[in-house]
């Protein structure tokens, strides 16, 4: 038997009620005034009676269809968003009889529909109702749209015709467990046969009984170009952990907020020690990361918003300092800065090697100024042998001429010692193998013939 809830001050409303139902299959409960607040109404239809003086801030109970009794002294204006139907009191039984029939077979859909129709329209989102049967009972335009049906053909369809069939079991999942779902990728195929991905929500439509609501937008575009940004992503993270030189991003307030494992090595920082701790201050010192930062922001050292190579020197987690050779980028988003790049080379190893280089041009050119002079010597050497022995043999030749003691004499011994002496030198000349000076006066330097001819020539290196 179906049950009617009367909601009204007047008895004979009650009783009118009953003697027009009495043949009939519904029963009549009159609840008392307090009723009017009651959210539990559980009857199949509550009857309300528009001449009760509280009527116009009465809450229907949740999905519970209102059959307004209304006297012909009152208008409906205050009810609209009430009731569910009007009848005028004094209607004959059969009608009254008929309107409570209607509205106790009225499904949850058909409120759906007549509250909230406009709504459903506009929303960008396709949403459809399935019942109990897997069977579309309700779609929303746009949900047509989406899956390329006229409007009017939707309804009736199987939901499983509209789903892909890998994804069918989330689908069963889902409606039997009647719980809010939100968020799942799933596939659906369109009228004509093309697969979509579209992004689902599941929720049981309120007060229908196994009913589900299912929102569903096609994020086909959006997820095929997230998979393009996740792979370029992807490989400009593997090219920035490969790379040789260290970079390093900050954000505008210069805190690290990457460090690529060149720059792990480099510095002596771990990545999880760095990020989010570490600034630009720790790595470059204040005064390197002051004139970095001012730098980037004029035009005369690369560009608005770029550094130039610029040798600096980096501090590593121990405190050293690290000769490095960094250029340095903002990246912009939007039209203003968001993060600071730094790119940079260790110039250790390349000094040492241009050190290295250095000496061994120093020692190429010393091994050089050595041949060149022992050639010298050697040409000296042999040009003054011929000229030193004609003097020694005319002095010799002059000495036995002269008396003894004679002054011929004497300046013939005088130049016979001195020859000797030059023929002592002219020998030296002769051996020297290497570059050797001494002092002289004050910071001056002359050639010292003495070491210079005695010492082997890999004894020592070059002297100035």
């Amino acid at each position: 038997m179906a049950a009617l809830a009367l909601i009204s001050t007047d008895s004979s409303l009650y009783d009118e009620l009953v003697r027009g139902l009495e043949r009939s299959s519904w029963s009549v409960e009159w609840l008392e005034s307090s009723a009017i607040d009651d959210a539990t109404i559980d009857h199949d239809v509550v009857v309300l009676d528009a001449g009760h003086p509280l009527a116009g801030q009465w809450q229907a109970p949740r999905g519970k269809p209102v059959l307004l009794i209304l006297g012909a002294e009152k208008s409906t204006g205050e009810f609209d968003e009430l009731v569910n139907d009007i009848v005028f009191r004094g209607a004959p039984a059969e009608e009254l009889l008929l309107r409570l029939e209607r509205l106790r077979t009225r499904t949850p859909l058909e409120d759906l529909r007549r509250r909230h129709l406009d709504a459903l329209a506009s929303i960008a989102r396709g949403v459809i109702v399935v019942g109990p049967d897997l069977r579309i009972v309700f779609a929303n335009p746009r949900a047509s749209e989406i899956m390329g049906y006229r409007e009017e053909t939707m309804g009736g369809e199987e939901l499983a015709r509209l789903v892909a069939p890998e994804d069918w079991p989330l689908i069963l999942e889902a409606l039997e467990r009647r719980e809010l779902a939100q968020g799942k990728d799933i596939h659906l195929i369109r009228r004509e046969g093309a697969k979509i991905l579209c992004s689902s929500s599941f929720a049981p439509l309120l007060d229908g009984e196994d009913h589900t609501v299912f929102c569903f937008e096609d994020v086909t575009d959006e997820r095929k170009t997230e998979r393009e940004l996740l792979k370029t992503m992807e490989f400009l993270g593997s090219l920035i952990d490969v790379s040789v030189d260290a970079i390093i991003a900050t954000d505008m307030e210069q805190r690290v907020v990457l460090l690529n494992p060149s720059a792990e090595r480099i510095t002596g920082h771990h990545v999880s020690d760095a990020v989010g701790i570490l600034t630009l201050e720790h790595l470059l010192g204040r005064g390197a990361a002051e004139l970095v930062m001012r730098r980037l922001l004029v035009e005369d050292h690369g560009g608005d918003g770029r550094l130039e190579p610029t040798m600096l020197e980096l501090v590593d987690v121990h405190g050293a300092h690290i000769p490095v050779q960094l250029s340095a980028s903002l990246i912009y988003e939007h039209g203003q800065p968001s993060a600071i790049v730094l790119i940079f080379a260790d110039l250790r190893d390349r000094i040492r090697v241009e050190e290295r280089l250095a000496d061994a041009q120093k020692k190429l050119a010393f091994t050089e100024k050595q041949g060149v002079l022992a050639e010298l010597a050697g040409t000296a050497a042999h040009e003054l042998n011929q000229p030193l022995t004609s003097m020694m043999a005319y002095a010799e030749l002059l000495l036995r001429q002269s008396e003894a003691g004679s002054i011929g004499a004497k300046a013939a011994e005088v130049l016979i010692r001195e020859s000797e002496r030059m023929a002592e030198i002219v020998r030296k000349i002769g051996k020297i193998t290497r570059y050797e000076t001494t002092s002289y006066v004050g910071q001056q330097k002359i050639f010292d013939l003495d070491r210079a001819a005695d010492a082997p020539s890999s004894d020592r290196g070059p002297e100035g």
